[in-house]
């Protein structure tokens, strides 16, 4: 009654009983449209919950990595590691599999990890990987020593975050489209130039690590996953954007293409019948015989179009990376969480793609119920830490951006807690007498 009155005042009577009358449409023919609501509704519970069982039910292993100290290469090697890591791609097989069993694309998380002062690397993988990970990474680093240890994420004290103890920390996102790359490691040996046999861009990293002190942690988490070749057209396409040439559509199966032609059929009968005119012949876009837009481009436009090109010309994974600072109250600072975005923003290219963190899973709350939102987010990252989930999207890095994010220390790096193995090892010798 009170609506009534109040659109009766202001003489909108009309437009209110109109939308009245759609409203009752609505509801009487939900018997059409709610089936689709359900449907798509129990599809989504479903999978939600069969991926979740799938994955619930996957053993995993953590591994850390001693390397040798007399890396004189660059981050190729590590490269080599993940391309060699690519052979996991196909874990989903068929549709059954996807959508019945929940199986979901295996995957990998390679961290480096300061734990009171001490870098650690650690590998985690399916245990069924053990051996695959075991052979890429002596495969390029014969001296290094890898064993299998606790993980380090729960031997957290109980009360983090609380009253002792504080965390800091978010997922981090790309700030431009996932086509456009990162600065790699290619591209700051040549605009650094030192008397080092290569510039390693993780030193500032380990020299952070080395400072923190008994009760600090920092947590740096790299998760990818294999991704199809397919995904290069994808990325191309932007390229073929700024040059101004028209993208090629997906090829159509002999099915597809016939019923696209009967829909197009049936249509145009029932335009004409109702208009009574004759079908208007379709005009041929003549964009594709433009010529290409590359004599116009400007340095840095075709600069874009070559990292692209460069990127999609290598294997792909979807990728994800995710951070905390954790320590004492009484120790915790937020320079350590400065000089983090600081390393990050080495690999920035203000022309390409940087990495920035993600408001949602940032660690930062103001206004109305900060504190009890903060925490809440807290306790949600040092979960996602934990058991590094990999359930939402992430975005496309090709093994050459996942080597400069994570690679084993060079040479150049003098570090005093880097870690590296003390000694070589060498097996017995041939003529060694046995019992």
């Amino acid at each position: 009654m009170l609506f009534y009155w109040f659109f009766n005042k202001i003489g909108d009577m009309e437009v209110f009983q109109l939308y009245l009358n759609f409203l009752n449409v609505f509801l009487e023919t939900s018997w059409i449209w709610s089936p689709f609501i359900l449907a798509i509704l129990f599809f989504q519970s479903w999978m939600y919950y069969s991926q979740r069982l799938y994955w619930c039910k996957l053993d995993w292993i953590l591994l850390e990595v001693k390397p040798p100290k007399e890396i004189e290469s660059s981050p190729l090697n590590m490269e080599q590691i993940f391309a060699g890591l690519w052979g996991s791609f196909g874990t989903v097989g068929n549709k059954y599999e996807k959508y019945i069993k929940g199986m979901i694309q295996d995957y990998f998380s390679f961290e480096i990890v300061g734990l009171n002062g001490e870098i650690h690397f650690y590998l985690r993988a399916l245990k069924k990987y053990r051996n695959l990970v075991e052979a890429q990474v002596y495969s390029q680093y014969p001296q290094a020593e890898i064993k299998e240890v606790e993980d380090y994420a729960y031997k957290l004290p109980g009360d983090v975050p609380g009253r002792n103890w504080n965390l800091w920390g978010s997922r981090l996102v790309l700030s431009n489209k996932e086509a456009f790359p990162i600065r790699t490691y290619p591209y700051l040996i040549d605009e650094v130039k030192t008397d080092q046999p290569f510039f390693d861009p993780l030193a500032g990293l380990m020299e952070v690590l080395g400072k923190l002190q008994l009760g600090e942690q920092i947590w740096m988490q790299i998760l990818f996953r294999p991704e199809a070749d397919v995904k290069r057209n994808e990325l191309v396409k932007e390229a073929y954007k700024i040059l101004g040439k028209k993208v090629a559509s997906p090829a159509e199966g002999v099915i597809i293409a016939d019923i696209k032609g009967w829909i197009d059929a049936i249509f145009e009968t029932i335009s004409t019948f109702i208009s009574g005119e004759a079908p208007v012949e379709k005009v041929k876009d003549k964009t594709a015989d433009m010529p290409s837009l590359a004599q116009f481009l400007s340095p840095g436009e075709k600069d874009m179009i070559k990292m692209i090109e460069e990127k999609a010309s290598k294997k792909v994974y979807e990728s994800k990376i995710q951070f905390a600072y954790i320590a004492r109250k009484e120790l915790f600072t937020m320079a350590y969480v400065s000089a983090m975005f600081g390393i990050f923003s080495q690999f920035a290219n203000l022309n390409m793609n940087a990495l920035k963190p993600d408001k949602a899973t940032m660690t930062k709350a103001s206004y109305l119920f900060a504190k009890v939102r903060k925490a809440y987010k807290q306790r949600v990252l040092l979960r996602m830490l934990r058991t590094r989930s990999f359930w939402e999207k992430g975005y496309v890095f090709n093994i050459e951006e996942l080597a400069t994010l994570f690679h084993f220390p060079t040479i150049a790096v003098k570090g005093p807690m880097t870690p590296y193995i003390g000694s070589k090892k060498g097996g017995a010798p041939m003529d060694l007498p046995s019992l």
